[in-house]
């Protein structure tokens, strides 16, 4: 129970770790995207949804680390099946830097953060120690 506590606790930190580490390496280099993108000659307003997803890209990774970093703390505060589905969410994006960019490093960092973030949710910890159960919980109340 321990180790497994442990390895949930670890897997989560790693995940939000690399998570926060590619987002902020897209933001560093969201500059020079962005000059890039303003001097390819294409049309202004796909220039801004470039630029637009670009900086969706980084606050979405963002997010998920600060989720993660939240719920290792305190695992209670965020369900399994929610941190399923959020683990998935970095897949996508490591998909995406595959088929869509030449980020092969970015997309390797991402692949590990999903693996990390799985296998965190699925050994998720049944119950918090030294947790009581809520007061309007069915196993609390009196049998007339």
């Amino acid at each position: 129970m321990a180790f497994a506590r442990t390895l949930f606790r670890w897997c989560l930190f790693g995940a939000a770790f690399i998570m926060a580490g590619v987002a902020i390496y897209f933001l560093a280099i969201y500059a020079s995207a962005s000059l890039a993108v303003g001097n390819s000659g294409i049309d202004p307003f796909y220039g801004q949804i470039a630029r637009s997803m670009w900086l969706g890209f980084c606050t979405q990774l963002g997010l998920l680390a600060v989720i993660f970093m939240i719920a290792a703390s305190r695992p209670h505060f965020v369900s399994r099946q929610f941190a399923l589905v959020l683990a998935i969410m970095p897949a996508i994006n490591m998909l995406m830097l595959f088929w869509q960019s030449a980020s092969r490093v970015g997309a390797i960092f991402l692949g590990i953060a999903t693996a990390l973030a799985l296998t965190a949710a699925l050994s998720w910890p049944t119950r918090v120690a030294g947790e009581s159960p809520p007061l309007t919980s069915p196993a609390t109340r009196q049998v007339p």
